[in-house]
């Protein structure tokens, strides 16, 4: 095993300890949560550093209705969950399910073992119930809700896989139901009108830079290409863009620096520009809209090797960049982000590259 097989940086102990674990078979009954839900270590059927997959033909989207820009005046609050999760957890997919709950999706353990388990959050008082399992354990995946499912696209355990998983809305395991046109993992998935809009990544040896939508899951049509090719970025989706922010980037004479661009992907014309700059280069920040306003919170400064994490939180307006809002009680990056009515749910994520179990959000205030 070679550690360009791996989809995160790793140190030389760790690559050691991963390649021993990826041989026990002791793993399928111990619980992220203290539950009855599995975990485990995904030996994936695609090898490290696949040869890409030919490239859909770009198009531009059209018909992608999303929520418009606001220029009302939103204030947010950041606080402490009255609760957190009963084991830490970072990288994983985490969507919003109604009725004050989110869904959990794989992730990746303190122990950096990937996880398959597919959990319900109680938002009101953290309250966990097993809801099934994904058919693989993967961690730095895309995810979102299509349909009637939630969708796991891509991410990574020992080596980067290139597998679509959904999972029942109302609950039960997942199956493979699709492929992306090559493996991916340390990307990003938005909604947009009922489709899926996927952007930054990495294949296990280069950068993806293709934008993907997809309507069901099991097609898919590149629509742009990033002018900086990245992985770990933010995604957030408003008006007709994409906005991507940060990552790593990926080839070039910058490969595996922190990128401070901006980048907005129009998702009429199917172009993708650079828009502006972070105040420092960031990786694994978590984006969000609320109330018709593109927020950014928390992500990593430093290096990969070593990651500083970020406390603050910035609201962000094109052509007028990014305004400190609010900070979070936890400086945190690589968490679960969700939004459930005037809220943003931070999950779990990682502080100073060591993985956490706690709870945080920011709520808004204002007209």
């Amino acid at each position: 095993m070679t550690l360009a097989c791996f989809d995160r940086p790793v140190g030389i102990w760790k690559a050691l300890r991963n390649s021993k674990l990826a041989k026990l078979s002791g793993f399928g009954s111990k619980s992220l949560f203290g539950g009855s839900a599995l975990v485990a270590l995904s030996m994936v059927a695609s090898a490290c550093g696949s040869a890409p997959a030919s490239a859909p033909a770009k198009r531009a989207v059209s018909n992608f209705a999303v929520p418009t820009s606001s220029t009302s005046p939103v204030a947010l609050h950041g606080a402490k969950a009255t609760w957190q999760l009963r084991n830490p957890l970072s990288r994983m997919v985490l969507l919003p399910a109604g009725n004050n709950e989110l869904v959990i999706l794989g992730g990746l353990t303190a122990a950096d073992t990937s996880a398959n388990g597919v959990f319900r959050l109680d938002i009101a008082n953290g309250a966990l119930s097993p809801d099934g399992t994904l058919p693989a354990a993967v961690h730095d995946a895309a995810g979102a809700v299509l349909g009637s499912d939630y969708m796991v696209f891509g991410g990574g355990s020992v080596s980067t896989v290139s597998s679509v998983e959904a999972v029942p809305l109302s609950g039960g395991n997942g199956t493979v139901i699709g492929t992306l046109p090559q493996p991916r993992s340390d990307c990003t998935a938005v909604n947009v009108n009922g489709s899926v809009v996927i952007a930054g990544g990495y294949n296990g040896s280069a950068a993806d830079p293709a934008v993907l939508a997809t309507t069901d899951g099991t097609t898919f049509r590149q629509i742009s290409t990033l002018k900086v090719a990245v992985r770990y970025p933010a995604l957030a989706a408003l008006g007709n863009s994409v906005y991507v922010f940060g990552g790593v980037e990926v080839g070039g004479q910058n490969s595996g620096r922190l990128s401070a661009a901006i980048q907005k992907i129009d998702l009429s014309t199917g172009t993708t520009s650079v828009v502006g700059s972070l105040p420092q280069p960031l990786d694994g920040a978590m984006a969000f809209v609320l109330r018709g306003n593109v927020f950014l919170a928390g992500g990593d400064s430093g290096s990969a090797a070593n990651p500083v994490s970020n406390s603050l939180v910035w609201r962000y307006q094109l052509g007028q960049g990014l305004t400190q809002v609010a900070d979070l009680p936890l400086a945190v990056s690589n968490a679960g982000i969700a939004v459930s009515g005037n809220t943003a749910w931070i999950v779990g994520g990682e502080h100073n590259g060591k993985t956490t179990a706690m709870v945080q959000t920011l709520s808004a205030s204002g007209n």
